[in-house]
């Protein structure tokens, strides 16, 4: 027997007498339960669709998903909340003042640690008074008349429910994979806000809509996954929309520094 295959032998007898009364059965589930994606869904401020947002959610496979509220809740975020989450989809309307400390603590949890973030429909709206939401989601629903960088940008408006169409312009993008052009009934945003180095995935040509629908980008070390639609179950219950969830999430893990 060679030396090498030798010393292999040697721990494996070495593990298995250390640890007799182990059940090999019990540590398989352990080691499947730490590879499920832990989805933190934060809500509040806005009436969504509870109960279809929550079933795909549940049905997104090989994963565990919270929900919490704010402002409620909002000092759960802060660092150290990745210990505990792998993905933070944001599906609220806030428009609460934050506290300094509150602030200070969001701006630490994706500049410097680097979380994983959905920004889900509603969210584009939320803290129109903080610039941070803006910076981080790369897009923003404006409620009036806004300056950014010099540029006067127009208030935005919505239209729901519609019919539109939703056409994936980068098709070798691990989010898009196998998912072709598709038809939805939800509600659409125009004149929103979009910084001009997102990475747009879908578009539609809908004429109350803006044209990126799907997008990605990253907010210094946090990888972000923009969504317009999502609104109700219109979108939650289609096939192609949670495909392109589902491998947003993956995608978003893959991508943390």
């Amino acid at each position: 027997m060679k030396r090498r295959d030798f010393a292999k032998t040697c721990v494996a007898s070495a593990l298995a007498f250390a640890l007799p009364s182990v059940d090999k059965s019990l540590l398989a589930e352990d080691s499947q339960e730490e590879r499920k994606l832990r989805i933190l869904l934060v809500v509040g401020g806005h009436a969504y669709d509870k109960e279809n947002l929550h079933a795909m959610l549940r049905d997104c496979p090989n994963s565990t998903f919270e929900e919490i509220s704010i402002p409620e809740k909002q000092d759960m975020l802060k660092p150290g909340l990745s210990k505990d989450y792998d993905v933070l989809v944001f599906h609220d309307q806030s428009f609460f003042e934050l506290s300094e400390e509150q602030k200070k603590n969001l701006e630490a949890l994706w500049g410097e640690e680097g979380m994983p973030t959905v920004m889900l429909h509603h969210a584009l709206i939320s803290h129109p008074d903080y610039p941070l939401f803006r910076e981080v989601f790369g897009a923003q629903y404006l409620l009036n008349d806004t300056e950014i960088d010099g540029r006067v940008y127009s208030k935005s408006s919505y239209l729901h429910p519609t019919d539109l169409n939703v056409y994936i312009v980068d098709r070798k993008h691990p989010i898009t994979d196998g998912v072709s052009d598709f038809k939805l009934n939800d509600e659409v945003f125009k004149n929103l806000y979009f910084n001009p180095h997102i990475d747009v995935l879908a578009t539609t040509d809908h004429p109350e809509s803006d044209m990126p629908v799907l997008w990605t980008w990253h907010y210094k070390k946090s990888p972000v996954m923009g969504v317009i639609q999502g609104d109700a179950g219109g979108a939650f219950n289609d096939p192609n929309y949670r495909k392109l969830v589902y491998q947003g999430f993956q995608w978003l893990v893959a991508q943390r520094p």
